[in-house]
């Protein structure tokens, strides 16, 4: 009885675990996808634009997005990602990185999940906060890297 009550409560946090990533990887992937159509709105809603930008007009804040993302991500990359990336809470993927990444972009740590995959020599990072039901991008860097070979 108590190995069937552990074995259905590890399911369900395997399940849990494997649903966040999938609706992490699911807005990776809607990114990559409104990047190849710069003029959507849709880039403008997947992420948090830094504070740089913020007083640009949306369309200045669409062209430098898109320029931005142009080399660092890609449908290949995130799908590369999706299988094969670390994944989890951002003070566990990156422990070193978390507390100058989150007071740079004004957001709680609590709140992010990251990705990180390396690969020839090359490093992959994705950070991701948390806002309702979705997440929206904060860093993304090398995505694009880690589509080929793969």
């Amino acid at each position: 009885m108590i190995t069937a009550v552990l074995v259905v409560t590890s399911g369900i946090l395997y399940w849990q675990h494997g649903q966040l990533r999938r609706v992490a990887s699911q807005t990776l992937y809607k990114l990559a996808s409104a990047q190849m159509n710069p003029n959507g709105s849709d880039l403008l809603d997947a992420i948090l634009l830094p504070a740089a930008v913020r007083d640009m007009t949306r369309m200045e804040q669409q062209e430098f997005v898109a320029k931005a993302l142009t080399d660092e991500i890609s449908i290949g990359g995130v799908l590369a990602l999706k299988r094969h990336a670390e994944f989890g809470a951002l003070k566990s993927v990156f422990p070193d990185e978390c507390a100058n990444w989150c007071q740079q972009a004004g957001v709680n740590a609590d709140a992010c999940v990251a990705f990180k995959m390396e690969r020839a020599g090359i490093r992959a990072e994705v950070l991701l906060v948390r806002e309702g039901q979705t997440y929206r991008l904060v860093r993304c860097n090398n995505v694009k890297q880690m589509a080929g070979g793969i």
